[in-house]
C-alpha cells in the first residue's frame, strides 16, 4: 500500500503545483440549480475523481464512497465533500459542455504559460498537435435530440454512434493531452462517411483551437484523410505548420510531379539504432526532395522514412526475424533539410500517440471511454467526456513525473497495480488530519 500513498501524494502535488486555483475556476461555472447542497467545485471534482481513480462507472465510485475510510480520505486530500454520483449527473445535465471544455483549455494554457512543455516542442518552436477521430459508443437507436451519427449495414441494419474528432498535444515522451474536441454532427439524410464527416468536424475544431490558443505555434499532425486544399488553407489562415501523411491515392497530380523530380533532387541519409538490449537492430533511411512543390497556393515539401527492423537471438548472433520494411511518406509546409529531416519524421510518426496513448488508453486503460455514462442526456455525456480529459491530463502529469517513473522502473510496478494500490489506500488507510494541508512549494520534473 506504500506505492498507493505515493501516487496519491503525486496527484495531489500535480493539482496543487500546476492548477492551484482549480476549485475557484470550477465555482465560476454557471450554476442554475434551485437547490444547492454542494458547491459546483464539489460536483465537478467528483466527476473528475471518478476518472482519476480509473473507476469505470458512476456506480463503482458510489460503492467506493461507502467503504472504509474512502469519504474521509477524499475530504482530506481534495478538501471537498464527495457527493453521490446521481447528484453529479443531475448537475452535468444543466452545465453547458463548452464551459467545461473552456476550463480544460484554460488549464492547458496555464501549463504552456508555465513552460512545462516547452522542452518538448518540434524544432524548439512548434507544439505538435495530432488530429484524429474515434467512435465512443454504439446504440440501436438515436437519442431524443438526434445527435448520433448512423451507419446502415449491407443487411439493412442501422446502428447509431457518438463520434468525436480530437486535437491532442502529443510528445515523444508519451503525453497525449486534449486541446479541443468536436463532436461529429448527425445528418439525418446521410449515412456516416468517415472522411467527409471528420473533415467538416476539423473545420469547426480548428476555429475552436484558434480561439483557445490564438498565439500558440502549432504543427498539425494528420493522417491520409487530410491532404487537401481545405485542410491546407485552414492551417495557412491560422498560421500553423503541418505534417500530413501522403497515401498513394492522394493528390495524384502532385504525386506525379514528385515522381518526376525525385531522381534528380532526392537526398537521403541512413541512421542505425538498437533496442531490446542490442537484440533489435533498426535501420532508418530518410529521403527528402530539396525543392518545394506548388499545390494551389501552397508550398509543400516531400519526405519519407523507410524503416527495417532485424531481430536477433539472445546471444545477438543468429538472425531471429527480419520484419518487412515499412515506408512512411509525408507532406509538410516546413522546409526539409538534412538537419531536421529526422526530427520531422519522428514527429510525423508521433501522430500515432493520439490513438495509442490517447484513445486506446482512455478506452482500455481504466477510463472506460466506451461506457455510457449518461444514456439520456447528450450534454451530460459531453461533460463526462471533458472531465475525463481533465483527469487524464492530471494522471499523465503524475505518471510522467520523475519520482513515479523511477519508482516504477526500480520495482517493476505497472500502472494498473499502482492504481489498485491507490484505491486500497483510500479505503483502508486513514490519512492524518493535516497530511495534505502543506503549503510548501514543490518542484515536479517530467520524464
Amino acid at each position: 500500500m506504500q506505492s498507493g500513498i505515493i501516487i496519491v501524494r503525486q496527484i495531489h502535488k500535480v493539482i496543487r503545483h500546476y492548477f492551484p486555483h482549480l476549485s475557484e475556476e470550477m465555482n465560476c461555472l454557471e450554476d442554475n440549480r434551485k437547490r444547492r447542497d454542494y458547491e459546483v467545485s464539489e460536483l465537478i471534482t467528483a466527476c473528475i475523481a471518478m476518472f482519476l481513480f480509473k473507476e469505470t462507472s458512476r456506480n463503482a465510485l458510489n460503492n467506493d464512497r461507502k467503504e472504509g475510510y474512502f469519504k474521509e480520505n477524499y475530504l482530506r486530500v481534495f478538501k471537498l465533500r464527495l457527493p453521490h454520483m446521481d447528484t453529479v449527473e443531475d448537475f452535468l445535465r444543466i452545465v453547458k459542455p463548452e464551459e467545461l471544455e473552456a476550463l480544460k483549455a484554460a488549464l492547458i494554457g496555464g501549463l504552456i504559460e508555465q513552460k512545462v512543455l516547452r522542452s518538448l516542442r518540434l524544432l524548439s518552436k512548434y507544439y505538435s498537435v495530432a488530429i484524429d477521430g474515434t467512435g465512443t459508443n454504439s446504440y440501436t437507436e438515436n437519442d431524443d435530440e438526434g445527435n448520433r451519427t448512423h451507419k446502415t449495414s449491407k443487411n439493412g441494419r442501422v446502428t447509431y454512434h457518438y463520434h468525436i474528432v480530437e486535437a491532442k498535444l502529443v510528445t515523444d515522451t508519451g503525453l497525449s493531452i486534449s486541446l479541443g474536441s468536436e463532436w461529429v454532427t448527425n445528418e439525418a439524410d446521410r449515412n456516416y462517411d468517415k472522411q467527409d464527416c471528420e473533415q467538416r468536424a476539423f473545420e469547426r475544431l480548428a476555429e475552436k483551437l484558434k480561439g483557445y490558443f490564438p498565439r500558440l505555434p502549432i504543427c498539425i499532425l494528420a493522417d491520409g484523410l487530410y491532404p487537401n486544399k481545405t485542410f491546407m488553407q485552414i492551417c495557412q489562415s491560422n498560421g500553423w505548420t503541418y505534417i500530413v501523411v501522403l497515401k498513394d491515392d492522394n493528390l495524384k497530380t502532385l504525386q506525379q510531379d514528385i515522381a518526376d523530380t525525385e531522381n534528380k533532387h532526392c537526398r537521403s541519409i541512413e541512421c542505425y539504432n538498437t533496442a531490446a538490449k542490442g537484440k533489435t537492430h533498426i535501420k532508418q533511411q530518410y529521403k527528402w526532395i530539396d525543392l518545394p512543390f506548388c499545390y494551389s497556393t501552397h508550398t509543400l515539401y516531400w519526405f519519407s522514412c523507410k524503416e527495417t527492423i532485424t531481430r536477433y537471438d539472445k546471444d545477438k548472433q543468429l538472425l531471429k526475424k527480419q520484419d518487412t520494411p515499412c515506408t512512411f511518406v509525408w507532406l509538410t509546409n516546413i522546409e526539409v533539410t538534412q538537419d531536421n529531416v529526422r526530427e520531422l519524421s519522428q514527429t510525423g510518426r508521433s501522430r500515432w500517440k493520439i490513438e495509442n496513448e490517447g484513445f486506446n488508453t482512455q478506452k482500455n486503460g481504466g477510463y472506460a471511454l466506451g461506457h455510457k455514462y449518461s444514456r439520456k442526456s447528450f450534454s451530460s455525456y459531453q461533460n463526462y467526456y471533458q472531465c475525463m480529459q481533465i483527469a487524464h491530463l492530471i494522471n499523465q502529469l503524475a505518471e510522467h513525473s520523475s519520482n513515479i517513473t523511477e519508482m516504477r522502473d526500480k520495482y517493476k510496478i505497472t500502472i494498473q497495480h499502482l492504481w489498485k494500490q491507490l484505491l486500497n489506500w483510500f479505503t483502508y488507510a486513514l490519512a492524518e488530519p493535516n497530511e495534505f494541508d502543506t503549503g510548501q512549494r514543490c518542484q515536479i520534473r517530467l520524464q
